[in-house]
């Protein structure tokens, strides 16, 4: 029994110097610049693609209608934003993806999802921003922005209801306009990063229009 509470000790459940910095990269990075990223396409994609965006205006306007102003969204609230779940972008940079290689032992390997994310053969038209794409069943394995099976990634509701919360916001309360329209990304940015940085010209929108 001694031995027990010896092997179980504040010794073996410390962690080590290079998992805590793991786990500091893991939140700095996957906790918030893949979101950050992603809400930054959503601005400027929304702004060039107005037929979606009054899509998208409509279905959070019926949502705030019913409710208070100032009240807090609801998982269920999250939950009828079908069409708003379609429209966050996908991190996107272009690479080749190679095929027919002999994968030796040892050798670790990286599955470059942006590739298949492009893949003509996968999405027809995959530079246009065309969220309604996702209302089929997608194939098996064509979207990995947040892996699969058994290394899904832990956070992907929680960045799903960040990025839902965001839209909601921004379209009931504010309109935008994309100051610098280039769409230049910065070569050796981890996630694909626009050299701009996306300015824009933010003006909230009247109450009056609002309830019209």
């Amino acid at each position: 029994m001694e031995d027990d509470h010896i092997s179980c000790g504040d010794e073996s459940q410390s962690l080590s110097d290079e998992q805590i910095k793991d786990n500091i990269l893991t939140m700095i990075i996957a906790g918030q610049d893949t979101t950050a990223s992603a809400i930054t396409w959503m601005v400027k994609y929304l702004d060039e693609n107005q037929e979606v965006l009054e899509i998208l205006k409509a279905e959070q306007f019926s949502l705030a209608e019913k409710s208070s102003p100032n009240s807090f969204l609801s998982l269920e609230d999250l939950n009828d934003m079908s069409y708003s779940s379609k429209v966050s972008p996908k991190l996107r940079l272009r690479y080749a993806l190679q095929t027919r290689y002999k994968i030796k032992k040892g050798w670790n390997i990286n599955i470059d999802a942006r590739s298949i994310h492009l893949d003509p053969t996968v999405y027809n038209d995959p530079d246009k921003f065309i969220p309604s794409r996702f209302d089929d069943e997608s194939k098996p394995y064509s979207f990995l922005g947040f892996g699969q099976g058994g290394r899904t990634c832990l956070g992907m509701n929680l960045a799903r209801a960040m990025m839902l919360v965001f839209l909601h916001r921004l379209v009931t309360t504010y309109k935008w306009k994309v100051i610098d329209s280039d769409s230049s990304i910065e070569q050796w940015a981890l996630f694909a990063r626009l050299k701009s940085g996306c300015p824009v010209h933010v003006a909230r929108i009247r109450d009056d229009v609002v309830r019209s």
